[in-house]
């Protein structure tokens, strides 16, 4: 990650003002754990908005109220592309790129199955799961945190929420874990990248066709978009692929990213690990909490619909923008002791999940994973640390952050 202009810099348009701050910044390399946070904090505090050299060149603004109107103007900021570095992106995720009032006709059929109520049905079910992953690793006394529990229990509940097996996960961990470490540029990872969205879409084409032709199953996504319709018309084939796929890519990764963190504050910070051991009512304010410090989204992009002025930048429609969600839910204009873990923080109006329209369908999914594996880790492992002399690293924020190991050990029990 850089903070100065390099080889690779583009043309800096001629409408940049002349005061704005021009920078490179490339997020995507892994770094040693905490570095991310730190780039975002100082580029917060010293250029809330600047034009940024990384790819084509785009916009970025890093402060929480910026990113948040950001959010909150899709007529603006189109969700057409969320990539700042590809503008023209071949694949459509839906409904993550159609903007209202399109977006609502999709997001309404897909957020009743993600609804509260819809997640505390599974809850019993997820709680089975963390249950018996935890037992399997308690006797072992240490384990690789991030591939052996943050990675396996988010799937696990999700394909339990859909409606196909849980034992399918021996196929999604590894798809997921390629699918996003080719985001780093490595020819080699995108290769792997491909196989593993294909992957992804064959085994949901094969789910597809065993749907089709059949009455709809109780309790099945898949079956639910067979039969359901969108303007008096049936989703084709390429438009559910495209949903589930999204699902998956969206919401495996992002649990398992926020997982790690959390468990690496916990094991590295005894006096909040007792104290959820004492209150554990307070697990949902510390899962809260670690949405806001330790967030995951370095930043997230939007395309310019058209030309406007946004404090002080002169967009032009096509422009990309890239709000810094990492140093916005660090804000200290907005949080006090922004960057301290408050295990009790009243308010924690967070960007964790985005906001606006597009704000994240698998929330209320991916706190419960979340309050599931605290809950359950804590009442069979309830003192634990993190076991190495090397420095942990983290992947780049090209796509989500995310601890790339977490050794944990503790005391062995039969």
């Amino acid at each position: 990650m850089t903070g100065t202009a390099a080889d690779d810099q583009t043309d800096v348009p001629e409408r940049v003002p002349s005061g704005c701050p021009v920078i490179h910044l490339d997020a995507s390399p892994p770094l040693e754990v905490g570095s991310h946070w730190r780039k975002a904090g100082e580029l917060r505090e010293t250029s809330p908005a600047f034009w940024n050299t990384h790819a084509q060149g785009y916009w970025v603004f890093t402060r929480y109220d910026e990113v948040r109107e950001m959010y909150q103007n899709p007529d603006v900021f189109s969700s057409e592309s969320i990539t700042p570095w590809e503008p023209e992106p071949v694949y459509r995720f839906v409904p993550t790129q159609i903007d209202p009032p399109e977006h609502s006709k999709y997001r309404q059929l897909i957020s009743r199955w993600f609804a509260p109520n819809a997640v505390n049905r599974i809850a019993p079910q997820a709680h089975e799961i963390g249950a018996r992953l935890v037992a399997e690793l308690a006797p072992r006394g240490g384990c690789n945190f991030v591939s052996e529990f943050a990675m396996r229990l988010p799937t696990e509940v999700f394909l339990t929420v859909i409606g196909v097996p849980h034992s399918d996960a021996d196929l999604f961990v590894p798809w997921v874990e390629d699918f996003f470490a080719g985001f780093g540029g490595d020819l080699d990872q995108q290769q792997a990248m491909g196989a593993a969205l294909g992957g992804i879409r064959q085994y949901w084409v094969d789910v597809l066709e065993a749907r089709r032709g059949e009455a709809q199953r109780e309790n099945d996504f898949v079956s639910l978009l067979v039969h359901s319709t969108v303007d008096d018309e049936p989703l084709d084939d390429a438009l559910i692929l495209d949903i589930l796929t999204v699902l998956v890519l969206a919401g495996l990764d992002t649990t398992r990213g926020q997982l790690g963190y959390l468990f690496r504050h916990l094991a590295e910070h005894p006096d909040d690990r007792h104290r959820l051991l004492a209150e554990p009512e307070l697990i949902p304010s510390a899962v809260e909490e670690s949405l806001r410090l330790y967030t995951i989204v370095f930043g997230d992009g939007r395309k310019v619909a058209r030309d406007t002025e946004f404090h002080g930048c002169p967009l032009s429609k096509g422009d990309m923008v890239y709000g810094l969600v990492s140093g916005a839910n660090r804000d200290p204009r907005v949080y006090d002791r922004p960057d301290e873990f408050i295990v009790d923080r009243k308010s924690n109006n967070h960007l964790g999940f985005a906001g606006g329209p597009h704000r994240c369908l698998g929330a209320h999914l991916a706190r419960m994973v979340m309050r599931v594996a605290v809950e359950e880790w804590l009442k069979v492992i309830p003192d634990f640390e993190v076991v190495t002399e090397a420095p942990l690293m983290e992947r780049g924020g090209g796509a989500m952050m995310t601890l790339l190991d977490l050794p944990l050990a503790w005391e062995a029990r039969a």
